[in-house]
């Protein structure tokens, strides 16, 4: 079942994310805990950094917001912000005291995931914080070490790596530091993994079925959690994938599940206007009727 807010933490949840600083503070003088905690251990503050609104940020930071908070999955504002570039919600978290090099649940760090995705203005926004680039993940590698494999010109000028210890001279690679190349996650069938997160999430998104049944079939959890609280039948629900969605209920996902904004997949195929989806759960009996007819007028309507 999916965590059920009061109205308040709805509020807040949707401030948060759609950048109201007036109704957060407005909560604030209220007396309201805006840094309470939310679904699978995130917070407000987590979601305005994701969504790179400063102002909220700050706003919270500087009221006693855990800047250092990490939720179930490993996942902080200081993580989120990074991953998606905002730099302004970079440094006003290590203003108040954010930890550049926080691990994420795989050992990673920020500089590291930032490395891999070849963001070299995060990159270097994180260089100047200090970030450590020697910290090696759990499978061994550091952002300095996937920076000399990749070979990536701009990551090695970012990290003052010369082209030299990672080019080949004649036919050989410099013994100090050995050219290798990244591995594949293989895919993991925990609920939490990063691979699960990009390969079933990605998989159910773009429609492909294949291979979200392979996955199920190899012990995938099919209610498993992307660190912002999406499930595989919510990002297929959320990228007008119907028919994959409907399998996806057939083989046992959870309708009920809420994401980090609060939103189930019911409600996320209201928003979409997700009329065969819809149709579907009615046929199989898994809404009521009253919900079903509610929810096909206003897809219809959306249409």
């Amino acid at each position: 079942m999916g965590i059920k807010y009061n109205d308040d933490q709805k509020l807040l949840i949707t401030a948060a994310r759609e950048g109201h600083f007036d109704v957060i503070k407005r909560l604030m003088d209220e007396g309201f805990d805006a840094d309470c905690e939310l679904k699978y251990g995130s917070s407000a503050l987590m979601i305005a950094a994701s969504r790179g609104h400063e102002e909220i940020v700050r706003l919270l930071a500087s009221a006693g917001g855990k800047v250092n908070r990490r939720n179930k999955f490993g996942i902080s504002p200081f993580s989120e912000a990074s991953d998606r570039g905002h730099h302004r919600v970079l440094r006003t978290l290590v203003e108040f005291g954010a930890d550049v090099n926080m691990l994420l649940n795989n050992g990673g760090t920020a500089i590291l995931a930032a490395v891999v995705k070849k963001d070299v203005k995060t990159v270097k926004v994180l260089l100047e914080m200090g970030a450590n680039i020697d910290i090696e993940n759990f499978d061994g590698w550091s952002a300095r070490k996937w920076a000399r494999s990749d070979s990536d010109p701009a990551l090695l000028e970012a990290f003052g790596i010369a082209k030299a210890e990672v080019a080949e001279t004649t036919g050989k690679v410099d013994a100090a530091t050995p050219k290798v190349e990244p591995v594949p996650t293989r895919v993991s069938v925990s609920t939490v993994g990063q691979a699960f997160w990009t390969v079933f999430m990605r998989a159910a998104s773009a429609g492909d079925v294949e291979t979200v049944r392979r996955l199920i079939d190899d012990g995938v959890e099919i209610n498993g959690q992307s660190p912002n609280g999406t499930t595989a039948l919510i990002a297929a629900v959320k990228n007008g994938q119907s028919s994959i969605a409907c399998e996806l209920v057939e083989l046992g996902a959870d309708l009920t599940i809420c994401d980090q904004d609060g939103f189930n997949a019911i409600q996320w195929a209201q928003k979409k206007g997700l009329v065969p989806f819809i149709k579907a759960l009615k046929e199989r009996a898994l809404v009521g009727d009253d919900d079903s007819r509610v929810l096909e007028e206003s897809c219809q309507a959306a249409s």
